[in-house]
């Protein structure tokens, strides 16, 4: 009956979208991160290249790739804990799921001799250099708005 219509009792509250026009879970600074680890991992994989070949090449763009998907899975994930929507259970599910593929996804390319450690922990420093980068020219928070500390000015 009532059930149905947003504000009745026994219904759920409406959702809100966390980044309207957006990716759910990915709001605007975290899509400039995203950026900002996929453009490194592509200067690395052009200067992998021309330093030392394709095959280098090759494990500096798989390293990059995975820190792009584990940055970007993370990023969801991270989102629907404080959120709270949906099951925790399954977020937390999705959460064993990444750290296990991570991992065996990363051994398999090692055991496998496709590429070479170094080019893919190569590829993986993107992940820390583009969030610094995205971090420090990414979007600024609001002035004294709901991101200021306790405590601060305003």
């Amino acid at each position: 009956m009532n059930a149905d219509r947003p504000g009745t009792p026994g219904s759920e509250p409406p959702q809100k979208d966390p980044a309207p026009g957006g990716q759910p879970g990915v709001d605007a600074a975290m899509r400039v991160v995203l950026r900002w680890v996929a453009g490194t991992a592509a200067v690395l994989t052009v200067a992998a290249l021309l330093a030392y070949g394709a095959r280098a090449a090759l494990g500096v763009a798989i390293g990059g790739a995975i820190a792009v998907a584990n940055l970007y899975v993370f990023a969801r994930i991270v989102d629907a804990f404080l959120s709270r929507r949906g099951r925790t259970a399954s977020w937390t599910l999705i959460a064993i799921v990444k750290l296990t593929g991570l991992l065996g996804g990363v051994w398999l390319i090692l055991k496998s001799g496709i590429v070479s450690g170094v080019a893919l922990m190569v590829g993986y420093v993107s992940l820390v250099v583009g969030i610094t980068l995205g971090t420090l020219f990414g979007p600024r928070p609001p002035e004294g708005g709901a991101g200021a500390p306790p405590g601060g000015p305003g």
